[in-house]
C-alpha cells in the first residue's frame, strides 16, 4: 500500500519514521521501494540486553528515505551524540540543486525537554556548515 501511494502521489522523497527495522536488507522496506526508487536507512540496533525470543519484544524507532533514482542521496556523519533522538541526514543533489535531508524521530512515549532542544541545537550547528 504504501508503495501505491510513493507511485500515486508521484513522490521525491518519503521519510519514514519508526520503521522499527534492526537491519539495512529489512524484506518490508524493499516491499515499500517502488521500481525507480531507492532506499536509505537507519536501522535502529537491537540492544545488547535486549530478550528477542519473547513475543513481546518490539523494536520501535529507524528511519528511511524513499527517494527517486534520479536524485543522488549520501550518508552524511554527524560529529554529534544524541540521546533523546534518532536521526538519517543525507546530502541530496540533483542536475540542478544541492540540499541536505535530516529526517528525526523522536519517541512520542517521551517528554519533550530542553535535552531534547540542546540535541537538536548541536546537530543544526554541525548541519550549518553546509
Amino acid at each position: 500500500m504504501l508503495s501505491r501511494i510513493i507511485v500515486d502521489e508521484q513522490l521525491d522523497v518519503l521519510v519514514i519514521t519508526e520503521t522499527r527495522h534492526d537491519q539495512s536488507e529489512w524484506t518490508e522496506l524493499r516491499r515499500v521501494t517502488p521500481p525507480g526508487y531507492k532506499c536509505l536507512d537507519a536501522a535502529r540496533p537491537i540492544p545488547p540486553d535486549a530478550n528477542v525470543d519473547t513475543l513481546h519484544y518490539q523494536n520501535h524507532g529507524g528511519l528511511a528515505f524513499i527517494y527517486r533514482h534520479h536524485l543522488k542521496l549520501k550518508k552524511m556523519t554527524i560529529d554529534t551524540t544524541v540521546k533523546t533522538f534518532e536521526f538519517l541526514c543525507d546530502f541530496a543533489s540533483t542536475a540542478s540543486c544541492h540540499f541536505v535531508l535530516l529526517g528525526v524521530y523522536r519517541p512520542g512515549s517521551q517528554a519533550l525537554s530542553t535535552v531534547f532542544c540542546d540535541d537538536l541545537s548541536a546537530v543544526f550547528e554541525q548541519l550549518a556548515t553546509y
